[in-house]
C-alpha cells in the first residue's frame, strides 16, 4: 500500500516545533484521477489535519490558528504525492464543464 511519508515536518513548521506529531496517509488504494478517489484522499488528509492541528499556533503568534495548520498539512500531503499523481489529483479537482 502506498503511504505518504510523515507529515511531522509540516506540523513542526506550523506549531513552531512545540510538539511534533506524525501522520501517515494511505493513497495507494485510490484513483486520484477520479473525483471520488480525490474526495476520499481529501477526507483522509482532513482527518490527519484534525489530529495534528489541535491547539496549533501560527509561527510567531500566541493565537490559535487551526486553519493555517490544516492548510499546511494539506499542502504537504499533496506535495508528497509523486509528480504524475499530483497532476491527476489536481485535474480531478477542476470543475466539470458541460
Amino acid at each position: 500500500m502506498k503511504i505518504l511519508a510523515s507529515l511531522a515536518a509540516v506540523l513542526t513548521l506550523a506549531a513552531g516545533a512545540a510538539s511534533a506529531q506524525e501522520a501517515r496517509i494511505s493513497w495507494g488504494d485510490l484513483d486520484l484521477s477520479s473525483a471520488a478517489g480525490a474526495d476520499v484522499f481529501d477526507a483522509r488528509v482532513s482527518a490527519a489535519a484534525d489530529r495534528m492541528c489541535r491547539g496549533v499556533k501560527r509561527p510567531g503568534s500566541r493565537i490559535n490558528d487551526r486553519a493555517f495548520c490544516r492548510s499546511a498539512v494539506r499542502a504537504e500531503a499533496v506535495r508528497q504525492l509523486p509528480g504524475p499523481i499530483q497532476v491527476d489529483y489536481a485535474l480531478s479537482r477542476l470543475p466539470m464543464v458541460a
